[in-house]
């Protein structure tokens, strides 16, 4: 299991948020092409969490398939999130297994991913294919709370502007 802590900027515009990132000496760690697949429970949400499937290719290098389950774990002021996940072989037949259980493809959708680390904490800036959600965001992962107020300052961003809304509810809210 893995422990995530994250909020999402929205309304960036995401080479402004590169030359900024560049700027304060962030390093790029790579470029990342993804599908992923978000599932439900026929008869509504998971209690607390999502299930997905995402491939993915790093830098044109093709990563295994990987079957995640998030479990939230809070959402104040940040989202943190406990994270299952594990590698399969075919989405196609992990989304029957999926099926057969009564969890249903909720929606599919491809996204560019291109990833920075400044002061030890991750920079995402993740652009959605436009039928999946428009708007562009950076998702920023702390290692510890205790750097939000200093990252954001770094980067010149408002409050107004981070959120720690999954994708699933922001789709939800267009």
């Amino acid at each position: 299991m893995q422990r995530e802590i994250e909020v999402k900027v929205l309304n960036i515009i995401p080479e402004e948020i590169e030359e900024k990132l560049i700027s304060l000496g962030a390093e790029k760690i790579c470029r990342e092409m993804q599908t992923n697949y978000t599932f439900e429970p026929e008869n509504g949400e998971f209690e607390k969490g999502y299930l997905r499937i995402r491939e993915s290719l790093v830098d044109d290098k093709r990563n295994p398939i990987e079957l995640t389950f998030k479990e939230v774990k809070g959402d104040e002021d940040v989202r943190i999130n406990n994270e299952f996940t594990v590698h399969i072989d075919s989405v196609s037949m992990m989304t029957s297994i999926l099926d057969k259980m009564g969890v249903k493809l909720k929606y599919k959708g491809n996204k560019e991913r291109i990833s920075y680390r400044y002061k030890g904490q991750r920079f995402d800036i993740d652009t959605w294919d436009k039928n999946t959600y428009p708007h562009p965001y950076m998702e920023i992962e702390f290692t510890n709370q205790s750097k939000i107020d200093e990252i954001l300052d770094d980067l010149g961003i408002e409050k107004g502007m981070v959120t720690t809304k999954s994708i699933s509810d922001l789709i939800s809210e267009l």
